[in-house]
């Protein structure tokens, strides 16, 4: 009884346990080996605590980093805003005002400004003085920069050494003619309230109309008229002007040496010309001296200098206000004289 209990259990232990896990292997045993150099050596507390104080460093060294990175966000953030908001002044701003920030942001540097602001403020200035324009359609180039268009001719504007301002003109050409430069018209001095228009670009729009027929006479007639009113703009601002040969607010009484002799030929067309217009007369005062008698007591007086092969050309409109342009427009047979 006792063996048939026995059996029993036997049996019971053989069915809760895998046989395979009760057989021995017989399988060699791979022993694992531990080179010398791969012995971990245990840390000491010593060690522990400087690697410690090592992370410390470095978290509070790029946390710092982080700090003085986001100061300069704020500080680049609050100038962008600053600039932002001098901006929105300058487009609110009547011409005094402008003038101001000209003087501080330009002359003295008193007050910084962005690229984008200084050409605004350039933009909104010049705009001011071309102001009379703006009845001819005048705005900006979408062709040029700092270029103001009109119907008529258009102005580039440069300001040169944070000083002045240049402008330059440039005409629609007729025929398929060409001008590839632009003329140097006028320079505006904001830190002395002056402008100087150029006499040489009055010269060039009379050799590039009747020489070269690039311009027509009424082109250049319309540009007189039409920068004559920038011009009396101009001095209500506050600005003087220097007498010159396109400002038509006075007579002309002009003397000027001309770095060439008259051509005979020349001289004898306009006799001609004159002699044919009641209204004219040409006389010879003595030799090399003429004076040509135009209407409403104008006058012409040429003489000419042989040593130096040159001559020199007196203008008086008398009571007349006209410029250079206006003048020759309605004598164009005197325009020879100068080319």
């Amino acid at each position: 009884m006792a063996d048939e209990k026995k059996n029993r259990i036997n049996d019971l232990y053989d069915t809760l346990v895998d046989p395979e896990e009760m057989t021995e292997s017989t399988e060699p045993v791979e022993t694992a080996t531990v080179k010398s150099d791969e012995i971990v050596e245990e840390t000491s507390p010593k060690q522990t605590e400087e690697n410690k104080k090592r992370h410390s460093y470095s978290y509070y060294k790029n946390r710092e980093n982080n700090y003085q990175d986001l100061l300069t966000l704020i500080s680049d953030a609050e100038r962008e805003l600053a600039d932002l908001k001098f901006r929105k002044i300058l487009m609110e701003s009547d011409f005094e005002t402008l003038l101001n920030y000209y003087r501080e942001v330009f002359l003295t540097k008193e007050r910084e400004a962005s690229a984008i602001a200084k050409g605004a403020l350039l933009e909104y200035f010049t705009f001011e003085l071309l102001r009379p324009l703006e009845s001819r359609d005048l705005h900006l180039s979408n062709q040029e920069f700092s270029t103001w268009e009109t119907k008529n001719f258009t102005l580039s504007y440069r300001l040169i050494d944070d000083n002045y301002i240049v402008f330059q003109l440039m005409m629609p050409t007729s025929d398929g003619k060409i001008r590839t430069e632009k003329i140097k018209l006028m320079t505006v001095y904001p830190e002395t309230m002056r402008v100087e228009v150029l006499n040489d670009a009055v010269l060039t729009l009379l050799k590039d109309c009747y020489e070269k027929h690039i311009y027509t006479s009424g082109q250049n007639s319309i540009f007189s008229y039409q920068m004559n009113e920038v011009f009396s703009n101009m001095k209500e601002l506050g600005f003087e002007m220097k007498d010159n040969l396109l400002d038509n607010s006075g007579p002309l009484s002009l003397s000027f040496r001309l770095p060439h002799k008259i051509r005979t030929e020349t001289l004898d067309d306009i006799f001609i010309t004159t002699m044919n217009d009641p209204k004219l007369d040409f006389k010879k005062l003595e030799e090399s001296q003429y004076l040509v008698k135009l209407e409403n007591q104008q006058t012409v007086q040429i003489t000419e200098d042989e040593k130096k092969e040159t001559s020199i050309l007196i203008l008086d409109t008398a009571d007349n206000n006209k410029s250079l342009i206006e003048f020759f427009g309605a004598y164009p047979f005197l325009v020879a004289l100068t080319l």
